[in-house]
């Protein structure tokens, strides 16, 4: 149904229509989320801390909202009463404030995949054994949980493709209504659900790194401001989209563009975001969750082999791999610690290391104290070989 723009009334923008009020602190967003990437690259030069797909979401979100607020900014500065705004960047506002902060989830979503991954790991230093049926589960469980943040995105994205024909069609402002709702309550249902899992198996999952699931509970619970607030507003509908009105009262209250309702928006919107953008960049990730560069992007032992146990970021002996990347890492480790002297045909030194080690049970773990035992003498030469 289509008629005057006067008698539709479409949902009132997320943050209000950008008025002369919105300038400075959409210049001081901007400026924070650019000065955010800077403990990014810091991380990123340092090859002990350097990662290059994990937390891959929240980069391209704090340069992201560096366009927003710019744009947030530009439009702001020079708008007078009855002005008319573009409406492609209005829609394009609307949509980042809507679906962005889900790339946290995305985040924390690979951020637990391999702590749990850890748990399955051989470490006789530990007592822990191989366990790849457990391991298999934890890696489809992740990978079901980041569909389910598809769910969010996709009624998101439906959403506001509804929002350029809204002022002039009641049909599509309705549908508007709806979908944003949806996403809203999808994403705050899969927070709160995904944050109670992990309370729930945080005391119950053997050799499970608590200090990093808390992490991610903290990621999970902070993220909730965003949805919950969403939530408190999305009900306020206008009689206007894009242009400031010129006639009293100069901001009606269901328009979200009053003193009270900006300031709202960047405390409990704007503000989670940007702590949450902090915090990301600046743990050194490997170190917090016990991971690589690429965190755990294997789909399965049989093509990739086992991945490598890690304590503090460091790789620790005695954990599956595949075998030309552990004669690499072994080489490069025992490099590191003495000279290696080549020898040929020990295939008996091989035995006598093999039997010294079941004698002695003793393993060498990289950045931990290992045991000196009757077989370790055997293991070096082993090793070197």
């Amino acid at each position: 149904m289509s008629g005057g723009a006067q008698t539709i009334r479409v949902p009132s923008l997320v943050g209000g229509v950008p008025t002369k009020a919105d300038f400075v602190p959409s210049i001081l967003f901007a400026i924070a989320y650019g000065l955010s990437v800077i403990p990014f690259i810091r991380r990123f030069v340092n090859k002990d801390a350097r990662t290059w797909t994990l937390a891959l979401g929240t980069l391209p979100f704090s340069i992201e909202r560096v366009v927003v607020y710019a744009i947030r900014a530009s439009q702001s500065h020079d708008h007078n009463l009855g002005d008319t705004l573009s409406k492609g960047k209005l829609v394009y506002q609307q949509v980042s404030f809507a679906l962005g902060y889900v790339s946290f989830a995305s985040d924390a979503v690979a951020f637990v995949r391999a702590v749990l991954v850890n748990t399955t790991l051989e470490d006789p230093a530990r007592g822990s054994f191989d366990k790849p049926r457990h391991r298999f589960w934890y890696r489809r469980a992740s990978d079901l949980a980041g569909l389910l943040w598809m769910v969010s995105t996709v009624t998101g994205g439906v959403a506001y493709s509804k929002m350029p024909g809204s002022g002039d069609h009641q049909d599509q402002a309705d549908q508007l209504y709806r979908l944003r709702y949806a996403s809203a309550a999808t994403a705050l249902f899969l927070f709160v659900a995904w944050l109670v899992v992990l309370l729930g198996i945080r005391r119950r999952i053997q050799w499970l790194d608590r200090r990093a699931i808390d992490w991610v509970c903290f990621i999970l619970g902070f993220s909730c401001i965003v949805p919950i607030y969403r939530l408190v507003v999305l009900h306020y509908t206008t009689s206007f989209l894009n242009v400031l009105p010129s006639t009293p009262p100069l901001y009606p209250s269901d328009s979200l563009t009053t003193p009270a309702s900006k300031a709202t928006f960047y405390i409990f919107h704007s503000l989670p975001e940007l702590i949450l953008a902090w915090t990301i960049q600046t743990l050194n990730l490997r170190e917090v969750f016990n991971t690589g560069p690429f965190g755990d992007w294997r789909g399965s032992d049989k093509k990739s082999g086992i991945v490598r146990l890690r304590e503090k970021g460091v790789y620790v002996e005695g954990v599956g791999v595949p075998k030309e990347e552990a004669k690499k890492d072994q080489g490069d480790a025992n490099n590191a610690a003495r000279e290696p002297k080549k020898f040929m045909g020990l295939g008996l030194f091989e035995k006598l290391g093999r039997k010294d080690s079941a004698i002695s049970n003793d393993t060498t773990v990289v950045g931990r104290p290992s045991d000196a035992g009757v077989g370790s003498n055997a293991d070096d030469l082993v090793r070197a070989v």
